[in-house]
């Protein structure tokens, strides 16, 4: 998985590409008492398989294409974890279909935090977990500009990290501080 395609995409590239209110979570529970502790990142369907949906509401286009083959055989799916490299193995249904893993961490369901790719293999490790499984879909119609925000501050905190130690005349470079993104800014990644 490319995950600096995601942090180098411009805005106007990311939002034409994924511009979809629709995500499938994949994902498992940690704890298995009572409560619920999910982990998930999220997966992308191209908007090819919601076409013939493109005139009706959100709600009516889940209704038929829970219905689907694709569906029915997109909930069986399972995602492996190579912890070696620290990379997931997309299953072939996924690469068929030209299904995308979004490298969205996060931990929680009612209340979501933002995990970065490191915690999120740690939590995974740690709870031995080998494989994510479909948890649920989601409506929302400002994911494009969510994840993109989580891309941009992935991409300034890992800057930041290299440039910290730099001084210049005396001073922090203060432009990877503020923890926001522009296309303007020139990424060094």
């Amino acid at each position: 998985m490319n995950y600096k395609k995601f942090q180098t995409m411009s805005k106007e590239e990311y939002f034409k590409k994924y511009n979809v209110g629709i995500r499938f979570l994949f994902g498992c529970d940690l704890n298995q008492k009572n409560e619920t502790e999910m982990i998930s990142l999220r997966v992308f369907l191209p908007k090819k398989h919601f076409q013939e949906y493109k005139n009706i509401d959100i709600f009516k286009t889940m209704d038929l294409f829970k219905k689907t083959p694709l569906f029915k055989e997109l909930i069986e799916q399972s995602i492996k974890i190579d912890f070696e490299k620290r990379e997931f193995v997309m299953p072939d249904f996924f690469i068929k279909h030209d299904i995308e893993i979004i490298p969205y961490f996060s931990q929680g369901a009612e209340i979501e935090k933002n995990l970065s790719k490191n915690q999120f293999f740690e939590l995974l490790k740690q709870n031995k977990i080998k494989e994510l499984n479909y948890l649920c879909f989601l409506f929302f119609g400002l994911f494009c500009e969510e994840e993109y925000k989580y891309f941009c501050k992935a991409n300034i905190h890992e800057e930041y990290n290299i440039m910290k130690n730099i001084k210049f005349k005396g001073k922090e470079n203060e432009q990877f501080n503020d923890g926001t993104c522009n296309d303007g800014q020139e990424r060094l990644l």
